[in-house]
């Protein structure tokens, strides 16, 4: 069986280097060699550059994907900042207070803060914010929309909001609440669905930013990239030895992104290129391997609705269809078999169903199913992501295994763009596909809220439709339960009760495995010792340091 699964990953393998030897995909756009993405650009000393699976969305109402969270986290200041051990500390807010009922919570701020336009930070900026959010309903607005009923403007410098009900991941939640120069925004409404207010400045925020954070952009490039430098009056300051800006690359393709960081192009790589591309990479003069681990797992999330994954024997099946050695050794380097849905590193976190590679307790699961008689009937479509190659051989580990057993598997190669789309509803969403993320916030409430509850369905991190009353109400039972330790045993309850039902497979803690240009770079921020446990924190531009004489 080892010998195999060998086979398998040799053929996958061959497969890609041919594609890479080729040349570039379509998918890699202006990046593989055009003067936006590398020698020629007008970057400036001391930019760091780096590379995303596409252009990102650099409205704070709209992106929340990783490639979002990496330029949203440079250039907007959330109201509270996480810090490296998964708390927060006080950062535009200074303080603040909550009611003995848990539903009305005051921030006072600071009153130093002006946005990038020149306009002074202002309470009525940050209820503007949460206004938008909760009005547009896109992107980290889930984190708020059914929890805050009022938001009021008590003066320049004091902020209150209602909740409708006790609540105690708030304050966790507000390290995504990147607050907006109102002022700006409202200059450039265009017209649009939200009455007066136009378009709520989504057509100029596509391309600029209304931001006070310690980097503002300066050039946006539609699929190519998006190039910042740093903001002088920065109100909490910067190291001299900070990057002076960063550009953020719309296009990971294993062959640019070799000869990019040979060239001294391309100061750190992304996370997703494959063991292949990191053990070149790693051969590279000046160049390192940063290993660290940030809380992603890679996942198989399952469609609940769709047959035949709308039923938990088929689930259960797939589940131990997956070699789990292979994943985190081969696939993953050096990852760990994650044994829960929520990462080790998140509060409330607690082991479940332990599922392992045995084909004939898969066989036995599809024998209890429903469909243990007509299973050949419905194919089982497996999606993975274009612009991550390294899923399509878990996608072919899952097809293997399945053909010994007699069900059928379709492999596809999606888009990005097109997963996002496709999540939109359950008719589209195929049976499995292959994600990775980490929390929101440092709390497991943040993926049972984002991933699993249905009031969430439709988007890329929750796709998997579970239609579960009972989950609803844990989950919002313990999003509203403020003491710690209740709240945390909560989040314990709901791990069992998903022990066995098996909605979405976590396969791997996922070790992050980044190249970077040691001889220049201090890449810190990447160390576990270092590293805030929220999604794009990674490459936050304040904790590098960049020293250019040194190339």
């Amino acid at each position: 069986m080892k010998r195999f699964w060998a086979g398998i990953l040799c053929v996958t393998m061959g497969l890609m280097l041919l594609t890479g030897c080729g040349g570039s995909s379509s998918d890699s756009g202006s990046a593989s060699g055009g003067s936006s993405a590398g020698k020629g650009s007008d970057d400036g000393e001391g930019v760091v550059r780096y590379t995303l699976t596409s252009t990102p969305q650099i409205d704070p109402g709209v992106g929340s994907d990783l490639g979002a969270a990496t330029v949203l986290i440079n250039v907007y200041d959330p109201l509270v900042m996480p810090q490296k051990d998964g708390n927060i500390e006080p950062w535009i807010a200074k303080e603040w207070s909550v009611s003995e009922d848990g539903k009305t919570w005051t921030f006072k701020l600071r009153d130093d803060v002006t946005f990038h336009s020149g306009n002074p930070l202002t309470a009525n900026d940050v209820a503007y914010t949460m206004q938008r959010l909760l009005d547009m309903g896109e992107g980290f607005g889930y984190l708020f929309s059914s929890t805050i009923e009022a938001v009021n403007v008590i003066d320049d410098t004091t902020v209150e909001f209602v909740c409708t009900r006790p609540t105690g991941t708030l304050l966790a939640s507000l390290v995504r609440l990147y607050i907006l120069d109102s002022k700006l925004v409202a200059e450039n409404y265009a017209s649009g669905d939200f009455g007066d207010k136009g378009d709520y400045g989504k057509a100029f925020l596509l391309e600029n930013d209304a931001g006070c954070g310690p980097y503002k952009v300066k050039e946006y490039a539609a699929n190519s990239h998006v190039l910042c430098e740093q903001y002088t009056d920065y109100w909490a300051g910067l190291d001299k030895n900070a990057p002076k800006g960063f550009k953020a690359i719309g296009s990971n393709e294993a062959v640019t992104v070799k000869t990019m960081m040979e060239r001294d192009e391309l100061e750190l790589s992304d996370e997703y290129q494959t063991s292949e591309t990191i053990e070149a990479l790693d051969k590279m003069k000046g160049i390192d391997i940063m290993e660290t681990t940030s809380g992603d797992i890679i996942y198989l999330l399952l469609n609940n609705s769709k047959a035949p994954t709308d039923d938990e024997h088929i689930r259960k099946a797939l589940a131990y269809m997956l070699d789990y050695d292979v994943v985190c050794n081969q696939v993953y380097p050096n990852s760990k078999k994650a044994d829960s849905i929520i990462s080790k590193n998140l509060l409330g976190h607690k082991k479940m169903t332990d599922y392992s590679f045995n084909i004939e307790k898969a066989k036995e699961e599809i024998a209890k199913s429903k469909y243990a008689d007509n299973i050949q009937d419905y194919p089982i479509e497996v999606c993975w992501v274009a612009e991550t190659p390294d899923r399509e051989k878990l996608a072919l580990l899952i097809q293997a295994a399945a053909d010994q057993i007699g069900v059928k598997v379709n492999v596809v190669k999606t888009p990005w763009a097109s997963v996002v789309e496709k999540s939109a509803s359950a008719e589209t969403t195929p049976n499995v596909t292959t994600t990775w993320f980490a929390g929101d916030y440092s709390e497991a409430g943040a993926i049972f809220d984002s991933a699993l509850s249905s009031k969430n369905a439709g988007t890329w991190m929750n796709c998997c439709w579970i239609d579960d009353s009972k989950l609803d109400e844990m989950i919002d039972d313990a999003l509203t339960t403020l003491d710690t330790d209740e709240r945390v045993a909560k989040y314990e309850a709901i791990q069992d009760y998903l022990a066995d039902k098996c909605v979405m497979i976590p396969m791997a803690e996922v070790t992050l495995r980044l190249a970077y240009q040691s001889d220049y770079v201090e890449y810190n921020s990447a160390d576990p010792e270092n590293l805030r446990p929220v999604m794009g924190y990674i490459n936050y531009m304040p904790d590098i340091r960049i020293y250019p004489d040194k190339k």
